[in-house]
């Protein structure tokens, strides 16, 4: 890293991302550079302007927040293999897990990328046995090096998956040797594996949204080392501030109605629907959009049969629903077009008997880090507890917003929110919680509402 020259900082992709300023872009005149405000105009191409945006980097970080639905992942595959095909660079994935990675390099290959340009070597070394070859290279234990000088050798651009440890190794990939790295899931990927990483590219492109669920680990490092990359980008920000970086604002997932709740939640309202999403519609199965069932119960803490029962009258309803999409014959839903999310794993199993014993076992049941990911016609959430007083983990937890906004946006034409019609009584006795009741409070408002639903209903 360059020394500090007069007081002035180096340029330095995890620099500029640590003192949170404006991403550095070089201007036409050579020498120069500078900051532009707005990176992506609303009516651009976003895959086209990201890669104009990212060439144009001045050894600095470019961020990109994509809320549900918005085509995170293929806006990434379709920028690394332009990047990589048009302009012969070499760029480095590395994410959380390697699952993650592997999909990014699975994307990039069905976007056009020879697999020989494409590499990874497989968790553990190998590949295990009987597993599937995957569509690019697998590359032996520590063979990062060698493929890197091959394709440089052969003039061509590449792309290559990795740990955090692997960049971060100078005999794995030399300091400075990737034109790029890509930091997929940076919402849930930690400032501590960024900066160790970073020393392998001369600039940094970090994908994700730090409104989904946090990181599933936490390192035992100081604040703020152990924040996510976006989220300590974003500060105090919910959405991407134009002059940081671009926030992916249309989602093709969510119908209107339901992408306003969500927007209004997690979005400072910025998020909207794609046109295409009102061509699809469900008949005979309720209202679009968020739809509050306040359950009257006590006493329970991470499971309720009342909240269970509810869940199973709701299913029993939307399989008489008739969904429409667009180019498609009307059909009607089955039980795999539904979900249901449940905040605890002792309701996961509660709803799932429940389920079972009116033949509905074919249904998805888990908690929300189950269905991170995941997309379904209708998404049912169940809460459980019936008071704040019987939530165990407290109501930060409960009704945290990262995990409500993943829950309901799991649906992409109506999702069901079942509750204890008491969970919004009294007050929290700390900042964070009263923040979740707040916020929870505001989509028992924003949603339709049904009648309350009495104690044990049949």
């Amino acid at each position: 890293m360059a020394a500090l020259d007069q007081g002035k900082y180096p340029r330095d992709p995890v620099i500029d991302l640590i003192r949170r300023t404006p991403p550095r872009l070089a201007t036409a005149n050579a020498g120069e550079s500078s900051a532009l405000g707005t990176i992506v105009a609303a009516d651009d191409d976003p895959i086209t302007a990201v890669t104009e945006a990212v060439l144009r980097l001045d050894r600095s970080y470019l961020a990109v927040q994509g809320p549900p639905g918005t085509g995170k992942t293929y806006l990434a595959t379709r920028v690394i293999k332009r990047l990589a095909q048009d302009y012969g660079w070499r760029i480095g994935v590395v994410a959380q897990s390697h699952r993650v990675v592997e999909h990014v390099l699975e994307g990039v290959v069905a976007a056009g990328l020879s697999p020989r340009c494409v590499a990874k070597v497989p968790q553990g070394g190998a590949l295990a046995e009987g597993a599937s070859t995957p569509p690019y290279s697998v590359l032996r234990k520590n063979g990062h090096s060698v493929f890197l000088q091959e394709r440089v050798a052969e003039q061509h651009g590449c792309v290559i998956g990795g740990t955090a440890w692997d960049f971060a190794n100078h005999s794995r990939v030399a300091r400075r040797e990737l034109d790029l790295l890509v930091i997929d899931e940076a919402g849930q990927f930690s400032l501590a594996p960024t900066i160790a990483a970073s020393v392998s590219a001369q600039r940094l492109l970090l994908l994700g949204d730090p409104q989904q669920l946090p990181q599933v680990s936490q390192g035992s490092h100081p604040e703020p080392v152990d924040t996510s990359a976006l989220a300590w980008l974003l500060g105090e920000h919910e959405t991407m501030p134009d002059e940081l970086g671009v926030f992916l604002a249309e989602t093709r997932r969510m119908r209107p109605e339901l992408t306003e709740v969500v927007s209004e939640l997690a979005y400072e309202g910025r998020l909207r629907a794609h046109p295409t999403t009102t061509r699809r519609s469900v008949a005979s199965a309720g209202l679009p959009g968020l739809t509050w069932h306040p359950v009257m119960h006590t006493g329970n803490s991470t499971s309720s049969p009342e909240e269970a029962a509810v869940v199973v009258r709701l299913a029993n309803r939307m399989l008489l629903g008739e969904l429409t999409e667009a180019g498609r014959d009307p059909r009607s839903l089955t039980q795999n077009d539904l979900i249901v999310v449940a905040a605890y794993n002792a309701q996961v199993e509660c709803v799932a008997q429940a389920l079972a014993g009116a033949g509905l076992d074919e249904i998805r049941v888990g908690t929300v880090d189950k269905f991170q990911g995941q997309e379904a016609a209708v998404a049912i959430v169940t809460l459980a507890a019936s008071s704040a007083e019987d939530v165990p983990r407290g109501l930060e937890f409960l009704l945290l917003r990262n995990r409500l906004n993943v829950a309901i946006s799991r649906a992409q034409w109506a999702a069901h929110l079942v509750s204890s019609a008491l969970l919004g009584d009294g007050l929290p006795s700390s900042a964070e919680g009263v923040a979740a009741l707040s916020g929870y409070l505001r989509l028992t408002e924003r949603g339709a509402h049904s009648e309350v639903t009495p104690e044990l209903m049949h």
